[in-house]
């Protein structure tokens, strides 16, 4: 994944723009059935992945859910939206990964994606359903190209083109990275446990926060853990290492899966261009901080998000207001 992101001053001021201009839009009723992976469903379907549950919802609506309300035309209700602490709009992991999703079920079957490009527009309003409209850009005998838009308001929020392969595409050349040194998961502390050790010594106005940083659906598992609770905390390398995973079991589904991931790829990544300038995220020397653009390669369709995978991050730069930051 790559990743820039605004720092203070810029991201407070990139953030104040006016959004909240138009009513409020009809809401859909729709019916619900379970995505089938076809490239064409039926208008008014629902498209359910069972991968990031909701917190906020009643009656078990997914983070990642969407709900068709036309050919190539899809929703994300208001109820699944979710915003992480220090945030002031829809978590940018959960737009990029609820884009993906919609585009993947308009491509034909055997298609996978293998890259991403995507821009934060602006902040998306928790408060208001997503509406997600695709652009077939191409297709073609082996990639095609799909554009996407979300809207709240009328307004674009997010724009992203997502380009699919051939699932069975061979060659005889194939190389990688390889993976840093570093402890395995069973061996260290979970995030959430970390949490909970915490939460005696905050006050109770603070434990809401810590609530919701808890509540997201992602199990992490730090290398080197920051200390939320240090105001001044030490001077670092501009790198860290996560071990993530989906806390609950997801379907055979591969595009389950690359959604999953496109949801926790943009989740701890811009904080890495934090460390070397002594800053823990949330903190109140942030004014603000939103993603600008994320973009992501997919290299294997073989990976599943319920079960560990290493998140290693650098960040190469930061300055003028923005943080560039890469994770493999």
């Amino acid at each position: 994944a790559q990743h820039s992101t605004p720092l203070p001053p810029m991201a407070s001021r990139w953030l104040q723009r006016a959004y909240h201009d138009a009513a409020r839009a009809p809401r859909v009723d729709t019916l619900r059935c379970f995505s089938s992976g076809a490239a064409h469903a039926l208008p008014k379907a629902h498209h359910r992945l069972r991968a990031i549950p909701s917190t906020a919802s009643s009656d078990g609506e997914s983070q990642l859910d969407l709900h068709q309300l036309d050919t190539d035309l899809f929703m994300a209700k208001r109820e699944s939206l979710w915003v992480p602490p220090g945030g002031r709009g829809v978590f940018g992991g959960q737009v990029v990964g609820l884009a993906l999703h919609a585009c993947e079920l308009t491509v034909e079957p055997g298609r996978v994606c293998h890259s991403l490009h995507s821009y934060f527009v602006m902040p998306g309003d928790p408060n208001h359903d997503i509406i997600f409209n695709i652009g077939r850009s191409s297709d073609r005998r082996s990639f095609a190209t799909r554009s996407v838009q979300a809207v709240q308001y009328g307004k674009i929020i997010f724009q992203a083109e997502i380009s699919f392969c051939n699932a069975d595409e061979k060659s005889s050349m194939s190389h990688q990275l390889s993976m840093p040194d570093v402890p395995p998961p069973e061996a260290l502390v979970s995030h959430a446990e970390l949490l909970q050790r915490l939460a005696p010594l905050l006050p109770a106005s603070m434990r809401k926060t810590l609530e919701n940083i808890a509540s997201i659906p992602i199990e992490m598992r730090f290398v080197d853990p920051p200390d939320l609770l240090d105001p001044n905390p030490p001077l670092k390398a501009a790198t860290q290492h996560i071990w993530v995973k989906v806390k609950q079991r997801l379907n055979d589904s591969p595009h389950v899966h690359r959604a999953s991931a496109a949801y926790f790829s943009d989740h701890a990544l811009l904080a890495t261009a934090l460390r070397p300038h002594g800053v823990n995220f949330p903190s109140p020397k942030l004014g603000a901080m939103a993603s600008l653009d994320h973009s992501m390669w997919f290299h294997s369709s073989s990976f599943r998000a319920d079960e560990w995978m290493l998140y290693s991050m650098h960040s190469p730069w930061a300055g003028n207001g923005r943080g560039l930051s890469f994770g493999h």
